[in-house]
């Protein structure tokens, strides 16, 4: 009895957790000049109608790095340090990092953007981006990480996380 009910309560727990950052969405669509990021908030008007293609066609010709994310994720945020480090590591090459949120609430997405200073593009999924992202790489947890090649080629769709020293010999290997 004592067992199911520490159960129960776990996964009542897990639940809320994973609730706090499900809430309403706002929209943004900024450069922030002192992190040096770019926002695009896909749950806004202005970006309702783009598609997953359209993001990743914008960079063919770059090997680019997946990063899916949340602000309430533990494992996301405490590999964004080696994700930050990771690209300075390739700064100037043809290697583009994005981070896409599967966030709900803006406010809660641009306040982790700011206090985990994640430079860099950053894009927060709106339903039907998430949907797409979900059916084409079968993201089913995150983080999550993925790498396409410079043909739009997807290489690997279980990257290895950025803070594996591996993963760099795994973008160098396509450039």
């Amino acid at each position: 009895m004592k067992t199911k009910l520490i159960i129960t309560s776990l996964m009542i727990f897990t639940g809320l957790t994973w609730l706090s950052g499900q809430t309403s969405s706002g929209s943004t669509d900024k450069t922030s000049q002192s992190l040096q990021v770019t926002l695009y908030d896909l749950g806004s008007e202005q970006y309702q109608n783009l598609s997953l293609n359209d993001i990743l066609n914008k960079y063919k010709g770059k090997v680019v790095y997946l990063d899916f994310w949340a602000s309430w994720c533990g494992p996301c945020k405490r590999e964004m340090p080696y994700s930050q480090k990771l690209k300075k590591q390739f700064k100037g090459r043809d290697v583009v990092f994005l981070y896409f949120s599967t966030d709900n609430n803006a406010e809660k997405w641009e306040k982790a953007i700011k206090q985990m200073h994640i430079n860099g593009i950053n894009y927060r999924a709106n339903p039907k981006v998430r949907n797409e992202i979900v059916r084409e790489f079968n993201l089913q947890y995150i983080p999550r990480y993925i790498l396409i090649d410079k043909n739009g080629k997807v290489t690997d769709y279980n990257a290895k996380r950025p803070s594996n020293p591996m993963i760099a010999q795994d973008i160098e290997k396509l450039l």
